[in-house]
């Protein structure tokens, strides 16, 4: 009996707590099921946060044609991207060390106005025009531009009148107070200021779009100057004596140009001759040899007066077009490079490709020796300088799209053909000059001489003996 109420007693205890176990677990399931319902909410709102950053509209991106440097192509080249006297556009503006050029911009537009009478109204239809097209000059940009409204117009107006009227000075009479100059203008009474002008206004990240100067300059156009020069023959005028523009078509369509260094872009490849067929993936191409191993090879190099790009082989004959490359060259090159690297609707990188073909043909100061004698590279720098510069020309670049693999392929075929080798070396070792012409020719007589002589022997010692008008004894 005892033991019984014992049992009881257990199983009624052991029924308490399981009642307790129960509740307890219940407990659990309603505190992670309001901890669950707590982490949708923040969810929620943490998606809700998420979707009101992405943009309403179709992305802008591909508009973006003015970049920000990244940083793989700055690295070591940091003066090649940035001006040294002027700013154009929002992203070095205000600088402290670009500040004197801000009061020539302003001077320059005020000449500008003063030719033209009225100046209110004309000001105020140069921002006019401009605040039209506020959005698609932000949309160009490829870092956002934290400028207010006006800020953003009255840079795109002083920086696209500037221009403008730089290049219209710059074409008219050299006579100071002729024309559009004045005695005083530091610009062109300081011959250096146009060489570094030049450069800063091919900078990437140193632009405004060319809808801009379009739009100013048909806002500043005279009426009775029906024969003035278009907007692209000025650019062309300015450029084309440091970049051999002048050897390019002069008709560039203005329309698809993006700013002033895409034209440039547009004028080189202008005058090559495009084949869609020579366009290849850059892993589909294999690289060729110097300029000194090629001519080992019995490579001829020629200097062709022809487009810069149009770099050709055809029977054993390399024609490059003149390579001119100064202090400021590597500028040029580089901001075309990351340009193509950087923009969306470039398809075939030809500038690229084309630094990839200086940088094989090109490697020590031996090459650069040759091409310099020959005429194709033209320079005040010295060989090894030359050479370091084509080597690291297109580093961190890769060409998406290989624009000379027909050039490579036939050099390569050519380069690996041994009987060139061996002919190349004839005609250097032997052929260089009329004596050792004719010692050759002497110990080649000398050669076929002693070969006959020797045959003859053994025919004569093989030959059976006969047997005629011999006796035995």
């Amino acid at each position: 009996m005892t033991e019984s109420n014992i049992d009881d007693g257990s199983v009624i205890g052991n029924r308490d707590n399981g009642g307790d176990d129960v509740t307890a677990a219940g407990n659990d399931l309603n505190n992670q099921s309001s901890g669950l319902s707590e982490n949708r909410k923040e969810d929620e709102l943490l998606a809700s946060s998420i979707r009101k950053k992405l943009p309403q509209q179709s992305s802008s991106l591909t508009r973006n044609c003015i970049f920000r440097i990244p940083h793989i192509f700055r690295r070591g080249n940091e003066n090649v991207f940035v001006p040294n006297l002027v700013s154009i556009g929002p992203y070095h503006h205000g600088h402290e060390d670009l500040k004197a050029m801000e009061e020539i911009k302003q001077w320059y537009l005020h000449c500008l106005l003063e030719r033209r009478g009225n100046q209110e109204a004309s000001l105020k239809s140069f921002v006019k025009g401009i605040r039209s097209m506020e959005k698609y000059c932000r949309d160009c940009y490829g870092e956002k531009v934290n400028l207010s409204s006006d800020d953003f117009v009255e840079i795109m107006v002083v920086d696209g009148c500037f221009i403008i009227e730089l290049f219209r000075k710059y074409i008219t009479d050299d006579t100071p107070g002729k024309g559009f100059r004045e005695r005083d203008d530091p610009v062109f009474n300081m011959s250096w200021m146009i060489t570094a002008l030049l450069y800063d206004l091919l900078l990437l990240e140193n632009q405004i779009p060319w809808r801009v100067l379009d739009c100013l300059f048909k806002l500043t156009r005279e009426n009775d100057e029906t024969d003035e020069p278009s907007l692209s023959d000025l650019t062309l005028n300015y450029f084309e004596y440091y970049t051999l523009l002048g050897r390019y078509p002069k008709k560039i369509e203005e329309t698809g140009s993006k700013h002033l260094l895409d034209f440039i872009r547009k004028c080189l490849l202008g005058g090559t001759k495009q084949d869609s067929t020579n366009i290849h993936p850059n892993s589909d191409w294999a690289p060729i040899p110097c300029v000194t191993e090629l001519l080992q090879a019995g490579v001829k190099f020629r200097r062709t007066e022809d487009s810069m790009l149009n770099i050709t082989f055809e029977y054993g004959v390399m024609k490059i077009p003149p390579i001119v490359v100064n202090e400021n060259g590597e500028s040029l090159f580089r901001n075309l490079i990351v340009y193509e690297q950087c923009e969306a609707s470039v398809y075939e990188c030809k500038i690229t490709s084309y630094a990839v073909v200086l940088d094989n043909l090109i490697n020590t100061s031996s090459d650069v020796d040759i091409l310099m004698q020959k005429g194709i590279l033209l320079t005040h720098l010295s060989k090894e300088d030359i050479a370091s510069f084509f080597n690291k020309l297109y580093n961190n670049t890769i060409p998406g799209q290989f624009s000379y693999k027909e050039l490579t392929d036939k050099v390569n075929e050519h380069y690996h053909r041994r009987f060139n080798r061996w002919k190349t070396i004839l005609a250097r070792d032997y052929f260089n000059n009329p004596w050792s012409t004719l010692a050759f020719a002497g110990a080649l007589l000398g050669l076929g001489l002693t070969f006959i002589q020797t045959l003859y022997a053994i025919l004569a010692y093989k030959a059976p003996k006969s047997d005629e008008g011999y006796h035995y004894p």
